[in-house]
């Protein structure tokens, strides 16, 4: 049956059952669409043709009930007669209007995945195109029925085989989950071009013990697989365990299990593993020499956050007590250390995160008092501009590790690349009131109006530049700079 969220709103006995045939009604208009698309697939040869050379076999597609939405900008009229008046289309994601206030298909000349909840029920799809058009991939909108921080793509076909097995891999593609699947490892989900959340985790530890992430061997896999690691910090205990596998930079799970078969997949999975105790060690310490005094400082400054997230007692003992070892200290020296009982305590790390933004929104302070000049002003705000329609270029671009003698205004800019980064996926539309709650924007204001001589196209090139300029970063420095998402250190 339909189940209506928890949510703090009361609603009349009147009010909940309308919710529940507005939701039944949502259902039966996605699985109308889903019957057209499945139908499409064997119409199309383009299509089909796609899936075959994949790899796919007629079962697996029909399993996951793959389909094809045509290369049309009303496509779904032929199946909906009633497509310009029919407002469950708009309601479930499947049409949109434009400024005209015509309606067209969100989804054309795509793969089309539909999206099913753990009972089955089909909430969402998403699309993968067959050509060369962006975005690659295209989601359904957040709906009634759908909402991508809560569900997992393959969940449905997985969860039984993630009882049994009692751990579950966690990978970044549709495609990844149907190949594995295919080739006999069926206790594998995705995410859905989002990042990891909390409710993710939670999901996946009511029905295993270990999550193993797998992503791919490049930049952006190990991106995601920090933002896994900062999410499930707080929920892991010595019951529950996170390991992390990397395939090499040119694979994903789909073309490795393709190229190697499943007995090599699941030995790099059982034999190549790292454990959440070693991930973030072995992040944390590149470019630090631990042999150091300095280096050990720095890296117990950087350390100290994540230990402070964690709330299991017994694992926050073990860590601190591998970390103890990785540093060749003593254990209750690192504990005066991390406790602030010792001459080399670091108080400016001594903060509470309230997320992986990285800093407490009650208690944000600066020290620079640095004046920025008019001219960087105009830049922060054309780097804005450029920002926020190209989130992909805010996550590859390398914050510094300290910011703190910045001038404000730079300080809050990283706040905003930050929270960006950690919480947008690339083809979202920025909600600029939302980054100015959550950044703790001060001398930032985001409802600018930019000057029309300031407004210049520029690339990824020359935007980066700029943002070196505003940081002070010369070639060499940036080499240095730690390849992990920013923990902003805030007084």
């Amino acid at each position: 049956g339909v189940v209506i969220e928890e949510s703090n709103t009361k609603f009349t006995k009147q009010e909940i059952e309308q919710q529940k045939i507005q939701k039944l009604n949502l259902q039966d208009t996605i699985n109308k669409a889903t019957k057209f698309y499945m139908d499409n697939t064997y119409k199309t040869p383009v299509a089909l043709n796609y899936l075959k050379n994949r790899g796919l076999n007629p079962d697996t597609m029909k399993l996951f009930q793959l389909g094809y939405a045509i290369d049309g900008y009303t496509g779904l009229s032929v199946e909906f007669q009633d497509y310009n008046t029919n407002a469950l289309l708009e309601d479930c994601g499947l049409v949109t209007k434009n400024s005209q206030n015509n309606c067209y298909d969100r989804f054309r000349n795509r793969i089309m995945f539909p999206i099913k909840n753990v009972r089955g029920d089909i909430i969402g799809f998403g699309g993968r195109v067959i050509d060369k058009t962006e975005p690659k991939y295209l989601n359904s909108p957040e709906t009634a029925l759908f909402n991508k921080s809560h569900e997992l793509y393959g969940l449905f076909e997985s969860h039984k085989t993630i009882k049994d097995k009692k751990y579950v891999i966690v990978v970044e593609g549709y495609m990844d989950v149907i190949s594995l699947h295919q080739h006999g490892i069926k206790n594998v989900v995705a995410t859905m071009g989002t990042a990891v959340t909390e409710d993710h985790i939670k999901k996946l530890f009511r029905l295993c013990d270990d999550i193993y992430f797998c992503f791919d061997g490049d930049t952006a896999g190990q991106k995601a697989a920090w933002r896994a690691l900062e999410r499930t910090i707080p929920l892991i205990t010595e019951l529950k365990i996170i390991h992390f596998t990397f395939l090499p930079k040119t694979e994903d799970p789909d073309s490795y299990v393709k190229k190697h078969g499943a007995s090599e997949f699941d030995n790099i999975l059982k034999n190549n593993s790292l454990l959440l105790s070693e991930y973030i060690t072995t992040e944390l310490s590149k470019n630090i020499n631990i042999n150091t005094g300095e280096g050990r400082a720095k890296f117990i400054g950087l350390i100290k956050p994540y230990i402070e997230e964690i709330t299991s007692p017994i694992y926050k003992v073990i860590l601190k007590e591998k970390l103890a070892n990785h540093l060749k200290m003593a254990p209750q020296v690192l504990e005066n250390i991390l406790n602030n009982k010792s001459k080399y305590a670091f108080s400016s790390f001594n903060k509470k995160y309230i997320n992986s933004s990285g800093y407490n929104a009650s208690n944000v302070g600066y020290q620079s008092t640095q004046e920025l000049p008019t001219l960087k002003l105009n830049n922060i705000k054309l780097i804005l501009h450029h920002a926020f329609n190209n989130i992909n270029w805010v996550r590859e671009y390398r914050l510094p590790s300290e910011i703190h003698t910045l001038p404000v205004e730079v300080q809050e800019l990283v706040h905003i690349f930050d929270y960006i980064a950690n919480n947008y996926n690339d083809n979202d539309e920025i909600n600029r009131e939302e980054i100015t709650v959550n950044a703790q924007l001060i001398k930032l204001n985001l409802n600018y109006t930019l000057n029309k001589k300031y407004l210049i196209e520029v690339d990824r090139v020359y935007f980066n530049s700029l943002l070196d300029n505003l940081f002070g970063i010369t070639k060499t420095s940036a080499i240095k700079i730690p390849k992990i998402p920013l923990k902003l250190n805030l007084k």
